[in-house]
């Protein structure tokens, strides 16, 4: 890949590889036979993704100097990749996209090492943790207590406490994995029932105390009464994603009603008063592109901007398993304007569009600058793994 595809700016602003990025993101890419032999390592028997959250369905490619992609595959996203101009395509020098006149080195990302492993109870390691790009994420509730109806959650899993034990093994085999070792946690999954909440708190602080050398992040609706920022900041919890996904009120009541009952001002409030607490650059709140007007997506971006939090954009990628599964992705063209309206926004406020750690960009509409704000805490692009090569 030459300098100059890196760098050429199209007459919107965006270079060629950006570009690329959301187009791999709209309309996912094929992969060839010789792609699908090499990930599949020398037994065969790898998946060429986990495929756990719709926006985590795809695999995970480094297709630029800090421009990371999830780009799905027909595979697991058949409801909408159907012509994608792009084919992952496997040679002895390693991986190349090709399409549009373009043939670009890439480096795909393997499942880890510990996809097939079972813990000691006997249940598979994956049941509790997922490792994407840097970052395992481990889910306490499975399932979810909220119906959204652009999530898998609800619809794909029983909701159940997943046992703690189970929660730091998991971790700590992923941090030792050797073919795809995290760097920092993330502690997601569903939101919990009124009674579960006491239990959770206690999680995060579990999981805090058992890694206190790994950056733990922690993604959830702040429910009124249960959510509790001190405590997590007092925990050594390093961020908070507290998520609004839709700004418009009439969206979101159709799509996400539970959440809506939290009320926009509280999830405002609640945004602010962590900042204030956690500081700038580690208070994010992801708003999803496609499911609303772009308007109501950038008076989110405002909104959230305005009160020194990182917003971060994800492009909707609806999921089979949901009521909008034949809802359309938002078009190229669509993310462009979002993305580039949004800049300004941020830019103005002085924060950033997230996340900052860049390899976790691979699922956002996030284009890392060289102001120094993002970040990369592990050389994912010189393991062996990246080239398909070692396991």
């Amino acid at each position: 890949m030459s300098t100059a595809l890196a760098t050429a700016k199209s007459a919107a602003g965006l270079t060629t590889l950006q570009r690329l990025k959301i187009d791999l993101m709209t309309h996912g890419m094929s992969v060839s036979s010789a792609t699908r032999s090499a990930l599949a390592g020398r037994d065969g028997l790898r998946p060429l993704t986990l495929a756990d959250y719709a926006s985590t369905s795809g695999i995970a490619l480094e297709i630029g100097e800090d421009i990371w992609v999830n780009a799905p595959i027909s595979d697991y996203n058949a409801n909408f990749v159907t012509e994608p101009a792009f084919t992952l395509d496997h040679q002895s020098e390693g991986f190349v996209l090709r399409g549009k006149d373009l043939e670009i080195r890439t480096h795909p990302l393997p499942v880890p090492g510990y996809h097939n492993e079972r813990l000691p109870s006997g249940r598979l390691l994956t049941d509790f943790a997922i490792t994407h790009t840097d970052r395992v994420r481990i889910s306490p509730i499975q399932g979810c207590s909220y119906v959204c109806t652009f999530c898998d959650l609800p619809y794909d899993k029983r909701y159940e406490k997943m046992p703690v034990e189970g929660l730091i093994q998991s971790v700590r085999r992923a941090l030792q994995d050797p073919i795809l070792p995290a760097h920092h946690i993330l502690i997601s999954g569903g939101v919990p029932r009124d009674e579960d909440w006491p239990w959770l708190n206690g999680v995060y602080e579990t999981v805090a105390a058992s890694f206190p050398e790994f950056p733990i992040d922690v993604m959830m609706v702040p429910v009124p009464g249960h959510f509790q920022v001190e405590r997590l900041y007092e925990a050594g919890i390093h961020a908070l994603f507290l998520n609004l996904e839709l700004f418009g009120v009439e969206a979101a009541r159709k799509i996400m009603p539970r959440k809506v009952r939290v009320g926009l001002e509280t999830f405002l409030d609640v945004i602010e008063g962590a900042v204030a607490i956690f500081g700038p650059g580690r208070v994010y709140s992801l708003l999803l592109a496609g499911l609303e007007p772009i308007e109501d997506t950038l008076r989110g971006i405002q909104a959230l901007a305005e009160r020194g939090c990182d917003p971060v954009l994800s492009p909707f990628r609806p999921d089979p398993t949901t009521p909008l599964k034949n809802h359309q992705p938002p078009s190229a063209e669509l993310l462009e304007e979002v993305y580039l309206r949004s800049v300004e926004i941020v830019n103005r406020e002085g924060v950033k569009l997230g996340p900052r750690c860049i390899p976790c960009t691979h699922n956002t509409l996030t284009f890392p600058d060289a102001s120094g704000f993002y970040f990369q805490t592990s050389a994912l692009r010189h393991s062996a793994g990246c080239h398909g090569l070692g396991f």
